[in-house]
């Protein structure tokens, strides 16, 4: 179950929120909580119990009011996540105060809104390890995808170990955390040796493994610190295994 609040001083804007959780709820099977707020005093005198995802709609006056308030709440809730929902002339105004926040711009996209919470899933997901007692139901791994058999052919180097794969041609090379290892196996020749639960192949020139992306958009994902394209007719596709694999149900 995921902990959703909505912070916002605009009923109509809320309830577009509310629509769009509702879309991405049926289509990805999220099980979550929400809880509304009408004013941003309303959400500090009477914050949420337990709280992964805010949505937070107010006027966003100065750099040090992003900060203060996004410090605010991960002080409270460690592992949470804040997106900003500025008016277009905040952003215009101040838009550098938010480079290195989520926000979605007004007037609200379903695109922008699915964008950041699949994000928010994937961070949420990567902080499980960090005793956040509270998500660790609810990113567990199917026991069946946690057996990785070794690749014989890469020296030793096992499916565990692999972040991604990249084409070279009629060789390839495959990256782990650490090191790269040189095959003379093609792309299409691994994508037939690799368990199909654990990787996708989301470019023709790229292979990457879901466990391990970093952040995912709809046009590429990191993984060790490295972008990496998805094609367009793949990122469904990945986004729904990526879901899979995170297990929210």
């Amino acid at each position: 179950m995921i902990n959703i609040s909505i912070c916002c001083n605009d009923s109509k804007q809320a309830d577009i929120l509310s629509s769009f959780l509702k879309d991405f709820s049926s289509s990805n099977h999220l099980k979550y909580k929400l809880s509304k707020y009408s004013s941003f005093d309303h959400l500090v005198y009477s914050p949420p119990k337990n709280l992964d995802i805010l949505f937070l709609k107010i006027n966003l006056n100065s750099e040090q009011s992003v900060h203060s308030i996004h410090n605010k709440f991960k002080s409270i809730y460690k592992n949470s996540q804040i997106i900003f929902i500025p008016e277009i002339m905040d952003f215009m105004l101040n838009g550098f105060c938010l480079k290195d926040f989520r926000y979605i711009l007004m007037p609200l996209k379903y695109e922008s809104f699915e964008d950041e919470v699949s994000s928010c899933l994937n961070d949420l997901k990567n902080s499980k390890s960090k005793n956040n007692k509270s998500l660790n139901n609810i990113f567990q791994f199917k026991n069946s995808e946690n057996v990785d058999k070794p690749l014989v052919v890469l020296s030793g180097v096992s499916t565990r170990s692999i972040s991604f794969i990249e084409s070279r041609g009629n060789h390839c090379l495959i990256y782990t955390s650490n090191k790269c290892v040189e095959t003379g196996y093609t792309i299409d020749q691994l994508e037939r040796k690799l368990c199909p639960s654990t990787f996708f192949r989301c470019h023709d020139n790229f292979i990457i493994n879901i466990k391990r992306i970093n952040k995912l958009t709809r046009s590429s994902v990191i993984i060790n610190s490295k972008i990496i394209p998805v094609s367009e007719k793949r990122f469904k596709t990945l986004k729904d295994k990526l879901l899979v694999m995170l297990k929210i149900i």
